[in-house]
C-alpha cells in the first residue's frame, strides 16, 4: 500500500532518520483503489516530493487530496504533473477526464483524457462511460461511442452497464443485429435498483421495429411487435418479466404510434388508451401523450397534472439515489409544459451525473426530439 510506506519514509524522517528508500518504494507500487483524505496524507506526500519532486504516484495522491476537498484546479494541476512523470499510470486519466467532464464543462478535453486511459487502463469502466458522457455532449454521433466501447479489451467479459450501453448506442445507430448480439451467452445477475435487461431488451427491439415502421416496413416491424413479450431461445431472461414492460406508458404509447404509422388504428387506439391510463409518476409525460390521441382530452386537467408531477419530480432529484434518472423525468416533464431550453439543460445535466435506468440512452433520445412536446 502506497500510502503506508509514504507514512513509514515520513516516520523515519521525523526520528532523523532517512525516509528516502520507502518513498522510492510507494512511488513504484499500485495506486488503484488509493485514496489520500486526511492532513497525515497531505504531510507525507508533500515530504515526499521534497525529496522527489518527480514522483508520479504522490502527485497523483496529492490531487485526490485536493479534489476530495472540492479544491479542482489545484487537483488538476497534480494529477497533470503526476501524468507528465508517468504517462502510463492507471487511474489519472479517468481522474482527469471526470473533472474536466463534470466540473470543467470542457468535454472535448475529457476526451482525450479518457482516450488516453483507454490506452492505459483498458478495463477501467470509468474511462468509457465518461467518454460515453462527453461525446454525447458534444453531439457525436452513436457510431463514434460504439468505436469507443468497442476498444474494451475483451467484450465477452465486458462489465454489465457497459454492454447495456453499447447494446444501446448500436441501436441508436442502427446497427440492430450487433445490439441483439450483445444479449447472447451472457449472465446478467440483478443489481437492487440497476437497470433490469428486459428493459434494455425491450428497448433495442422497439427501437428495431420504430425503425422499420418510419422505412416503411410494417411487416417486418409488426413480426417484431408481435413477438416481444415471447421467450427467445437461448435468452433465459425473456423467460418471464416482460410484460410489466411492455405495459408500461411509454412502451404503451411507442407501440400506439407504429400500429397508427402501419394502418392499424383500432390497436393503436388501445395501446393510447393502456398508456393514458398510467398513474405512475415517471411515465406521467407519455399518459398525457397518449391522451392527446383520444377524445375527451382535457388540456387543462392535463397541464395542472403535468406540473404537479414535475414538482414531485423535482423533489426526488434530491431525494432518491437516481438523480439521473429523476433529472431526465423532470427533464420531460419540463419540455411537455414548454420550458424547452430548460428541459434541454436539464437533460444535458442528466449525462453529468451517473448513469441510472438507462438514463444516459434516454436523454440522447429526448435531446433528438424524441420526447412528447
Amino acid at each position: 500500500h502506497p500510502m503506508v510506506a509514504y507514512f513509514r519514509g515520513y516516520c523515519r524522517e521525523k526520528l532523523g532518520e532517512s525516509g528516502a528508500d520507502d518513498y522510492a518504494e510507494a512511488a513504484h507500487l499500485k495506486t488503484t483503489y488509493v485514496f489520500a483524505y486526511g492532513e497525515e496524507e497531505f504531510s507525507a506526500l508533500n515530504a515526499a516530493l521534497a525529496r522527489n519532486e518527480n514522483d508520479a504516484n504522490a502527485h497523483l495522491l496529492l490531487g485526490d487530496w485536493h479534489f476530495a476537498r472540492g479544491e479542482s484546479d489545484l487537483a488538476l494541476s497534480e494529477w497533470n504533473r503526476s501524468r507528465a512523470n508517468n504517462p502510463s499510470l492507471p487511474v489519472v486519466d479517468a481522474s482527469v477526464g471526470l473533472a474536466l467532464l463534470r466540473i470543467k464543462g470542457n468535454f472535448a478535453a475529457a476526451v482525450e483524457a479518457f482516450e488516453q486511459g483507454i490506452k492505459n487502463d483498458s478495463r477501467n469502466e470509468t474511462n468509457y462511460a465518461g467518454a460515453v458522457a462527453a461525446t454525447t455532449l458534444l453531439r457525436k454521433s452513436p457510431a463514434e461511442r460504439v468505436k469507443i466501447l468497442e476498444r474494451y479489451p475483451d467484450l465477452a467479459a465486458m462489465p454489465t452497464s457497459l454492454v447495456f450501453e453499447l447494446a444501446l448506442s448500436r441501436a441508436e445507430a442502427g446497427d440492430y443485429s450487433g445490439a441483439t448480439k450483445m444479449f447472447s451467452d451472457r449472465f446478467f445477475g440483478r443489481e437492487e435498483g440497476g437497470t433490469n435487461v428486459r428493459e434494455v431488451w425491450i428497448e433495442v427491439k422497439l427501437s428495431q421495429a420504430l425503425g422499420l415502421s418510419h422505412a416503411g416496413h410494417c411487416a417486418e416491424a409488426l413480426d417484431i411487435v408481435n413477438n416481444l413479450g415471447s421467450p427467445v431461445a437461448g435468452l433465459e431472461f425473456t423467460n418471464n418479466g416482460l410484460e410489466s414492460i411492455l405495459e408500461s406508458a411509454r412502451t404503451s404509447y411507442l407501440l400506439g404510434e407504429l400500429f397508427s404509422s402501419c394502418g392499424q388504428k383500432m390497436e393503436a387506439d388501445r395501446r393510447y388508451e393502456r398508456a393514458s391510463r398510467s398513474a405512475e409518476l415517471s411515465q406521467v409525460v407519455w399518459a398525457w401523450a397518449a391522451a392527446r390521441k383520444r377524445e375527451g382530452y382535457d388540456a387543462q386537467v392535463w397541464r395542472d397534472r403535468l406540473t404537479s408531477s414535475l414538482s414531485q419530480a423535482e423533489t426526488r432529484i434530491h431525494t432518491s439515489s437516481f438523480k439521473g434518472w429523476w433529472t431526465y423525468t423532470a427533464a420531460t416533464l419540463q419540455i411537455a409544459l414548454g420550458r424547452e431550453d430548460q428541459g434541454k439543460n436539464s437533460l444535458r445535466e442528466v449525462v453529468l451525473l451517473p448513469e441510472s435506468l438507462m438514463s444516459y440512452h434516454l436523454a440522447r433520445q429526448a435531446l433528438a426530439g424524441e420526447t412528447p412536446r
